[in-house]
């Protein structure tokens, strides 16, 4: 009725795509200080509230973990968040995640520790 507003720059929800710089990793500013800034995530909630639940110190072993034997450009964490970021600026379903989830599980090699299950990954995080 009054038009586009002056304001609008990018709405993700119509498929417009935020330029986000690359860092020397090869992952985005925002991906990289949540890798970088595990630990102190972790301590703001509260390490006692993980420690019971023994999730701290499985966060720290996927964050550490390789992707697979070899790999170096990515952890279980880092990995599982990057494809959970896909999934949330892209709108995919679960079905669909889980499609590709279980594709890149056979693409990668034997030993991945890729969930293969969209209710996986989600328990996992």
């Amino acid at each position: 009725m009054f038009g586009i507003t002056r304001t609008y720059t990018i709405w993700t929800w119509h498929g417009e795509v935020l330029d986000q710089p690359t860092t020397s990793r090869g992952t985005n500013y925002v991906e990289e200080w949540m890798i970088d800034h595990l630990e102190n995530m972790i301590r703001v909630v509260g390490e006692d509230n993980f420690r019971r639940a023994n999730l701290y110190d499985s966060l720290i072993n996927d964050s550490e973990q390789p992707l697979y034997p070899g790999c170096t450009n990515f952890t279980h964490l880092s990995a599982t968040l990057k494809l959970f970021s896909l999934k949330g600026r892209n709108g995919w379903t679960d079905k669909i995640f889980t499609e590709l989830l279980e594709l890149l599980k056979e693409m990668l090699p034997e030993n991945n520790t890729l969930p293969i299950r969209n209710y996986e990954a989600k328990i996992f995080l």
